[in-house]
């Protein structure tokens, strides 16, 4: 992302009403992902069969030691997938690297799909922004032996007209790029579940891409349901005014908007030329599951509101990268599914922590997103109060997000932290090795979660827990201690519930993109590929 003026914003206390008094900037920090390095793919780990083990209880902060079992530099190959899946036959196809090449920082062509998620047999629509021709390659992302895609369609020879500049309205901030639709298609029914880049190639220029995701469609579903944080992505997205404002501060298209609390998913995503956080947060996760076959369907997070049946009949559903905005049904959903007995896992940090709402645009439901982030602002507040758009621990609200996932959101790190073993004993370290006090290198950034127990749920346990360093030295904007930690809890159906409290979990599964964060690198550890494992062998895919 592009470095950013500061946005101070006031963090709340758990369950607590308006914060008041303690400022400081979270935004500077996140401003530090600025450049999209490509590196070449790594292999993950070896794993073994999962061993059964108990629970142990939760031990307190270990004294900082010295780094043991070390992470491995080149991991070896995959093993076969527990069950067969068909994620495994689709990793068995030829692959094309081609998918890389609309992820330019300096792409000259810009699209956007018409739809977030579709399903085999909707129909879907490309819109761009030029006055060239170009063809356009549509990918599925997986492992591919290794080269990360495959070449699903190819159109030839479009046209990109020249169109008018983004519509900005003055009063919400809301910015949408009304452009010409150069084609449509009808979403194959062969086409796999899963993640999708179109790449743009102009005939003169740099490509630039769009994505979007394939729900599953009518057969058998999959064991584990991968989600992605399309809601997040276009949080941040500085194609326009976003929640945080716009670049430079204060300037776009002659208006004055310092935050914008209505965005839009009509126009393209700023990062990675239009491929929004998937090649930052999400590519290396889907990588490393579709490498190991793991039986896995995709759908979006918005999916929980607009297509909620996607989650019917699955056992895990899997959270990577950075979920930080969630609407009431899409919240209402995934606590209906863990009622039914289904885990979860937040492999991910500062989830569930903004409540927004969706609602439609001139090109379909779910097309923008409203966020106040104000509990005064919100003109809902006086109706609907249980609907604002604020802190989910924040009255009205008053449902903090550690209800759910066990622990909250802390605060951002000035630098990534080692993620330190307590609790070595429980079954998701089964065959790590790990001791007591062992690190996993620079795994805990770009920001962490912390454990909350007046706001967690019955039984909680910690299974990592160690010191961080925030902006501010000693205490989160809450006042709570700067520690983070990694909580599992069994709820009252059933069902596991596994929080990391950290958005660098994916770095360690796979070499694929760019892992440093203000000057420290996240290297792949088999030890964190394993724990992947067992989460999946014992609550997803790998039976009952």
């Amino acid at each position: 992302m592009v470095a950013r003026q500061s946005d101070l914003e006031t963090a709340p206390t758990a369950g607590g009403s308006d914060p008041a008094g303690r400022r400081l900037s979270r935004r500077a920090f996140l401003s530090a992902t600025a450049g999209l390095v490509l590196v070449a793919c790594g292999p993950t780990d070896r794993t073994g069969p999962l061993r059964s083990a108990s629970p142990s209880s939760a031990a307190s902060v270990p004294p900082a030691s010295p780094a043991t079992g070390s992470p491995s530099p080149s991991l070896p190959g995959p093993l076969p997938s527990r069950l067969p899946s068909a994620v495994a036959d689709e990793n068995r196809r030829p692959g094309n690297p081609g998918w890389k090449a609309g992820l330019s920082t300096a792409a000259t062509v810009l699209g956007y799909l018409d739809r977030t998620s579709v399903a085999p047999g909707d129909s879907l629509g490309l819109r761009v922004r030029g006055d060239a021709r170009l063809d356009a390659r549509w990918y599925r992302i997986g492992w591919y032996g290794g080269e990360g895609g495959r070449l699903m369609r190819v159109d030839r020879g479009l046209r990109a007209k020249l169109s008018p500049g983004p519509v900005v309205d003055a009063a919400s901030g809301r910015s949408e790029e009304p452009w010409p639709e150069v084609l449509r298609i009808q979403v194959p029914p062969d086409w796999p579940s899963g993640m999708y880049v179109v790449v743009l190639e102009p005939t003169a220029g740099t490509a630039g891409s769009a994505v979007f995701i394939v729900r599953p469609g009518a057969v058998a579903p999959a064991s584990v349901l991968y989600v992605s944080a399309a809601a997040t992505w276009q949080a941040y997205n500085h194609h326009g005014p976003s929640f945080y404002g716009t670049i430079p501060a204060g300037q776009f298209h002659g208006l004055t908007v310092e935050r914008a609390h209505e965005i839009s998913f009509d126009r393209p995503y700023s990062e990675a030329g239009g491929a929004g956080y998937l090649p930052r947060w999400e590519a290396a996760f889907v990588r490393w599951q579709e490498r190991h076959g793991r039986d896995v369907a995709y759908c979006a997070d918005i999916d929980f509101e607009m297509h909620p049946e996607v989650v019917g009949g699955r056992r895990l559903l899997v959270f990577a990268g950075h979920h930080e905005y969630w609407s009431r049904p899409m919240r209402d959903t995934l606590e209906a599914t863990l009622a039914t007995g289904a885990s979860a896992a937040f492999l991910v940090a500062n989830s569930i922590y903004w409540q927004m709402r969706l609602e439609p645009s001139p090109l379909g439901p779910g097309r923008r997103m409203i966020c106040y982030k104000s509990t005064t602002r919100d003109p809902i507040t006086a109706t609907h109060p249980e609907l604002t758009t604020c802190y989910w621990r924040q009255a009205p609200v008053s449902k903090p997000e550690s209800l759910v996932i066990g622990q909250m959101y802390g605060h951002a790190v000035r630098s990534p932290a080692d993620w330190i073993v307590v609790n070595s004993g429980h079954w998701l370290y089964e065959g790590t090795g790990v001791r007591d006090g062992d690190r996993f290198v620079s795994l805990v950034g770009q920001e962490y979660d912390t454990l909350h127990p007046a706001d967690s749920p019955p039984g909680v346990e910690v299974w990592a827990q160690g010191p961080v360093v925030t902006p501010q030295s000693g205490v989160d904007p809450t006042g709570h201690p700067t520690v983070h930690t990694a909580t599992v809890y069994t709820t009252p159906a059933g069902g596991t519930v596994v929080s990391a409290g950290t958005f660098q979990w994916s770095w360690a599964l796979d070499t694929f993109g760019q892992h440093t964060y203000r000057g420290r690198t996240t290297p792949t550890d088999a030890r964190v590929a394993r724990v992947t494992t067992n989460i999946f062998d014992r609550l997803g895919d790998g039976g009952h």
